[in-house]
């Protein structure tokens, strides 16, 4: 894996920001929502909405309470649901170490601290920014120097899954990966063990925590990334060593396929990025952003939307919370009605493949063994939704060859003129009105004039 500089050269973040989470060290958005989760007696959980500003407010006031949680992501509605998700401050992994043998030798939580770093610097993992003893277990968190956006929400599922991974000798939870996670705050205390939920590490430099850059750490840590299918050389390769196997991608593969300018391909952010752009064309389509009833009354439109979005999150979202990511979602592009009607009984076949999958069932499906869950190509999607070429200027997964090609060119044309192609056919006095014809002259003479610099007739 690439080393990653952790020198505080590398912390400042770019976007404006209100003060930082003092407790633990991120750099949070100007603006959003988050969730403080108390657990009553009887195991009722509550939940209260607050926005950003009132942090540090809030915890000041609950949140040295006996079993206090708060929201990991911040979100741009009072809602603790990953598709209304706004920004991804910090990666996490949690640690039961209570479950492992670790603890039961007898190793105090110092020890395994020392034991979690020696791993990270073994295995060229980056360490975490901070350490946090849940008065159980560990939190393992690592922060971006600045926020990640939505629109990166599947990568930053992907990481939390690798990082469990990484760490499942130590009891990494895989279930504690989703972005609507909550963990216990700092300051809090833990009704199980007694214990107060305490920062025991952080990682330092020149007196501010390290921070890591978000496209870097996915490189480094995901078997693969990127916005297309995985190229057929890109091999994961497995590493063995004496405490187990463990895969992570080939260096070289990554090297080669990013000095030919390929992209890895990623399940995650890839399905996250097709359901934005779900989003996108239902507000291209519709201005108000929720798809209608076609004009002779059929529901088609509203079925494919739900059923195609909700394929997306199937393959993203856990089986335990996928209904309600489903319905959150469909309220955002589907009519009230409809969500409230059949919505539910179109998905009731996924929503139960989604759990088959979960219990690792698998099917054959042309000669290969695969997931269960319904999974549609790019090409089938763009086919069922009748996405034109000039939708497909605003997407960024569901593209056709022709748009790709015309990607590729505008981007060659920047790099080497530095304008894009309207600046230069301006620049150029080029338009698409076929000046030559309005000259009376051959395209082959008129480019000859503009290459000699002769003045075309009449000018």
């Amino acid at each position: 894996m690439t080393a990653l500089p952790t020198t505080a050269a590398h912390i400042l973040p770019a976007l404006p920001i209100v003060p930082e989470d003092r407790l633990e060290g991120r750099v949070l958005p100007p603006s959003g929502w988050w969730t403080l989760n108390c657990l009553r007696s009887g195991g009722r959980m509550t939940q209260d909405h607050h926005r950003l500003d009132q942090l540090a407010a809030i915890l000041g006031a609950r949140g040295r309470g006996t079993d206090v949680y708060m929201s990991q992501g911040i979100f741009h509605l009072p809602s603790r649901r990953a598709v209304h998700l706004a920004y991804v401050t910090h990666a996490y992994v949690d640690l039961d170490i209570y479950k492992t043998q670790l603890t039961s030798d007898g190793k105090g939580i110092d020890v395994v601290v020392r034991l979690v770093l020696w791993d990270c610097d073994e295995w060229d993992i980056p360490r975490p920014s901070c350490i946090v003893h849940s008065g159980r277990g560990l939190y393992l968190k690592w922060f971006w120097r600045q926020p990640v956006p939505r629109a990166e929400a599947g990568r930053a599922m992907a990481i939390n899954r690798a990082l469990v991974r990484f760490f499942r000798d130590f009891g990494a939870d895989p279930a504690a990966v989703d972005l609507s996670r909550i963990l216990r705050v700092v300051g809090s205390v833990n009704s199980r063990s007694g214990k107060k939920v305490e920062v025991v590490w952080s990682n330092d430099v020149d007196g501010d925590v390290v921070r890591y850059n978000f496209e870097d750490f996915a490189d480094s840590v995901l078997p693969s990334s990127g916005d297309g299918p995985a190229p057929r050389s890109a091999e994961i390769v497995p590493l063995r060593r004496a405490r187990g196997e463990r895969t992570v991608a080939s260096r070289e593969a990554v090297e080669e396929h990013q000095r030919l300018g390929h992209k890895l391909f990623n399940r995650e952010h890839w399905h996250w990025g097709v359901l934005e752009d779900l989003r996108c064309l239902a507000k291209l389509r519709h201005e108000s952003g929720v798809v209608q009833v076609a004009g002779d009354g059929r529901l088609a439109g509203l079925d494919l939307f739900g059923h195609l979005g909700a394929c997306q999150l199937a393959r993203v979202i856990p089986a335990p919370q996928l209904a309600a990511e489903v319905e959150a979602w469909a309220r955002h592009i589907l009519p009230d009605w409809y969500v409230d009607g059949d919505f539910a009984r179109h998905c009731s076949t996924l929503m139960d493949l989604a759990h088959r999958a979960a219990a690792g069932e698998r099917v054959q499906h042309g000669g290969k063994t695969a997931s269960p869950i319904w999974t549609y190509k790019k090409s089938r999607i763009i086919e069922l939704l009748e996405i034109t070429s000039e939708e497909m200027t605003h997407m960024k997964r569901l593209i056709d060859d022709g748009e790709k090609r015309r990607r590729d060119r505008e981007e060659w044309r920047k790099a080497h003129t530095g304008q894009n192609r309207a600046a230069y056919l301006a620049a150029n006095r080029i338009s698409n009105d076929k000046p030559w014809e309005a000259e009376g002259v051959s395209r082959a003479t008129w480019y000859r004039r503009q290459k000699q610099g002769t003045p075309s007739p009449g000018t």
